[in-house]
């Protein structure tokens, strides 16, 4: 996506200046960018006020921005850190009153919770996706796909947890994640072939299930 298209969204929000704290484009693992917008309260007329930002983003075809305010960053770390950590990772700003991102910090329990739950989460779906057609590949690797990319804020969290600096692309944290997860972590990036690459991609989610099960905090 071209830059000039996210600077374009500044222009929509003509009149939430006073309100206004950041605008924001991150970048995960996946390399697609996402703009999160941070307000100090809503404005007035929410739905309406931000309709000239909605009618920009579907005629560039820009993914919907998350619009989120000040209360909700401070109140939602301990529901939401793996989130909050992967925007904080890597984003550059289009607008920055106050750059509430770079200002987030994590409980380590709270990131450990989370961890665990979307691994034994996206374990037992991918298993059970799985049995519907282990035979047939277009289906396996539509399946790990999926469950790669929602467990990339997973893999920086383990740099959190140990307190390194988070990797900002995915070779270099499934390089260096290696020794800090005690497993190997290939299969988050190379393609599956059959039934028993998609059988160690599972095998790989339960290991570091107990790892982080066993993550002294």
């Amino acid at each position: 996506m071209k830059n000039d298209k996210y600077k374009g969204l500044l222009n929509t929000l003509k009149g939430l200046e006073d309100v206004l704290l950041q605008m924001a484009i991150h970048r995960g693992y996946n390399e697609l960018e996402r703009c999160v917008i941070i307000l100090e309260d809503d404005p007035p007329a929410f739905f309406e006020a931000l309709q000239p930002l909605m009618q920009y983003i579907r005629k560039h075809r820009l993914p919907q921005p998350l619009i989120i305010t000040r209360r909700f960053v401070e109140n939602s770390l301990d529901a939401y850190p793996l989130e909050f950590l992967d925007m904080q990772t890597q984003y550059r700003n289009l607008l920055e009153n106050t750059d509430i991102l770079a200002g987030l910090q994590f409980e380590k329990a709270d990131l450990r919770l989370q961890m665990e739950r979307e691994l034994r989460s996206k374990w037992l779906l991918t298993r059970q996706a799985g049995l519907t057609n282990p035979f047939r590949l277009k289906l396996l690797k539509s399946i790990i796909g999926e469950s790669r990319t929602s467990l990339y804020p997973v893999l920086k969290g383990f740099f959190a947890l140990s307190q390194q600096g988070v990797p900002h692309t995915l070779a270099e944290a499934i390089q260096k994640g290696e020794s800090i997860c005690g497993c190997e972590l290939s299969l988050f990036s190379t393609p599956i072939t059959g039934i028993n690459d998609f059988s160690r991609y599972v095998e790989m989610l339960d290991q570091l299930i107990i790892k982080v099960q066993g993550w002294q905090i």
